[in-house]
């Protein structure tokens, strides 16, 4: 069954669209919830608060790692990496540059990746996982670590794409050609980029805040996209979005716990 996931994290929830239909069930979470990835064996995990936990199909959760007692912010945005290794990143509502990026091992738990980050957000990697694509809204950048896909260690890091003063970089994600697609919350749009950062299109939006993207649908030829709402005479605003860029991505990677 095809179905789309996707979150509210201002309202607790956590939606499933059948494409086909538009029908869409919701589920009430405890908490504000970060992001959400398939597990290796087809559960439902999501990063609610400082907690990973797996959702049953009755909507039950259980929890099954949290991070180190003491360190701030909550979970936001993550996805697992062609290893099962969930990357998942904090963010606190006072913007300080106090958070982390961490990476969750299959059986090893959390090891703190990157420190001093504000806003921590959209994560992909290239298609042979050598590149590691990392926003922290905070610094308007969409920056680059060359990656090793066996060992999971970020190298070199370099800025590839920076936006303007009024205009954040939020999610993303990466097509079967290795293109980029970076939501920009405050630009209305989502930017098409090549892997050395060179802007070859846009796909434009009709409300401002646009958070996320992921490609979906059949053989993954539909670009999903999220925005946010701040204002209620806009219409537009925290609807889901479809459209057919003309290039397709590939099926996410999979979490792995044990």
């Amino acid at each position: 069954r095809e179905v789309l996931r996707w979150i509210d994290i201002r309202l607790c929830r956590l939606y499933e669209t059948d494409p086909r239909t538009g029908k869409t069930v919701q589920h009430d979470l405890p908490g504000s919830p970060g992001c959400a990835a398939l597990t290796h064996d087809g559960n439902l995990l999501v990063a609610i608060g400082q907690e990973l936990l797996v959702m049953s199909e009755e909507g039950g959760l259980r929890p099954v790692a949290t991070l180190p007692g003491g360190v701030p912010g909550r979970f936001n945005d993550g996805k697992a990496d062609a290893s099962g290794r969930l990357w998942v990143g904090t963010a606190t509502d006072e913007g300080h540059f106090d958070c982390a990026l961490w990476r969750h091992d299959p059986g090893c738990g959390f090891s703190l990746q990157l420190p001093g980050i504000s806003m921590s957000n959209g994560i992909g990697w290239s298609p042979d996982g050598r590149r590691m694509y990392y926003v922290d809204s905070a610094t308007r950048r969409l920056e680059v670590f060359d990656h090793d896909p066996q060992t999971g260690i970020p190298g070199t890091r370099r800025t590839l794409f920076a936006l303007p003063q009024e205009q954040l970089p939020d999610g993303l994600c990466v097509d079967a050609e290795g293109g980029i697609w970076l939501a920009v919350w405050g630009g209305g749009c989502v930017v098409h980029l090549a892997p050395d950062g060179v802007e070859l299109n846009r796909v434009a939006l009709p409300t401002p805040l646009v958070t996320s993207c992921a490609f979906g649908g059949p053989d993954f030829r539909t670009l999903f996209i999220t925005t946010a709402s701040e204002d209620d005479a806009d219409p537009y605003a925290g609807r889901l979005f479809a459209v057919e860029p003309g290039v397709a991505g590939s099926p996410p990677h999979r979490v792995r716990l044990a």
